[in-house]
């Protein structure tokens, strides 16, 4: 994936793959079963997003394309990857389209692709699902699985009120019986892709109050404990290295120094408030 939010989005799937293989695999059809993450390469150039096996009493490969903008083509790449894993699987295939923002939706994504011959007779004609992520009505994704909730921001419910939507999110992922990291990880997960819909002023608000109301909670004091305290610290680099990645490519050695030598905590939540508004690495660590 060489798309913006995707490095991100990639490692929420990740976290908790078994919740995005049962959704999808209901979604399409395809009868339960133990999933299991493949190998994406179908070839030497050739990369889907994510591919699972799902072990029920049909096997079939269950195929993920994620798309946060906008471009024509899209159905042409998924009928050559879901060809390829067929191929490479010798298994049916499920091609899912998955919509991150209105943005980018294209006229060409109907749920078919044809190859016509110039007779205009069809060649081939390949099926696939699409889900528009913003569509879904208010708590679909947070009842989807832990692994999903982060979505329900990008939802057209969350927008009109964002703060009710993180503050159920939050919830969410609280009462989820995942571990700390993983639940700050499902947390960190839902900042960056914020980016999709809301202003960068926005996202920094939404997300001081959520930390706030955080830090309010016996469970955050206890994260915050003496022997967590460098855990923190690490965690909070490890983001900042990831996301600051994701947004300006991979830091210069020096850059990633001043990071690694940073060891005041407040001072990393401060970088990481302004990783929407820089513009570079020199300029997000401008202060170190």
């Amino acid at each position: 994936m060489a798309k913006v939010f995707d490095a991100t989005l990639s490692s929420l799937i990740n976290l908790r793959p078994e919740d995005w293989a049962a959704f999808f695999a209901r979604l399409t059809g395809i009868p339960p079963g133990r999933a299991e993450k493949l190998d994406t390469d179908l070839a030497t150039t050739v990369q889907a997003d994510e591919v699972f096996r799902i072990h029920g009493t049909e096997p079939t490969l269950l195929h993920l394309e994620l798309e946060a903008n906008p471009r024509t083509g899209v159905p042409r790449d998924l009928w050559r990857y879901n060809t390829l894993a067929d191929h490479k699987y010798d298994l049916p295939v499920e091609t899912v389209l998955v919509l991150l923002r209105p943005k980018a939706a294209a006229s060409d994504q109907t749920g078919i692709y044809r190859r016509l011959r110039t007779s205009g007779k069809v060649i081939t004609e390949f099926h696939y699902h699409v889900e528009r992520v913003w569509e879904r009505p208010s708590g679909f994704w947070l009842s989807s699985g832990v692994g999903l909730a982060p979505l329900e921001l990008l939802t057209d419910a969350a927008k009109d009120n964002p703060e009710e939507a993180l503050d159920k999110l939050q919830e969410c992922v609280s009462e989820s019986n995942i571990s700390d990291k993983a639940k700050s990880d499902v947390l960190n997960s839902s900042y960056v892709h914020c980016g999709l819909c809301y202003q960068p002023e926005r996202i920094i608000k939404l997300f001081q109050r959520c930390i706030m109301k955080l830090s309010e909670s016996t469970t955050y004091q206890l994260i915050l404990s003496e022997g967590e305290v460098k855990g923190r610290h690490l965690e909070a680099r490890a983001i900042l290295l990831r996301q600051g990645t994701n947004r300006f490519g991979k830091p210069t050695s020096s850059d990633a120094a001043k990071l690694e030598s940073t060891a005041d905590l407040t001072t990393l939540e401060n970088i990481a408030d302004r990783i929407f508004t820089s513009t570079s690495w020199d300029e997000l660590l401008a202060p170190l």
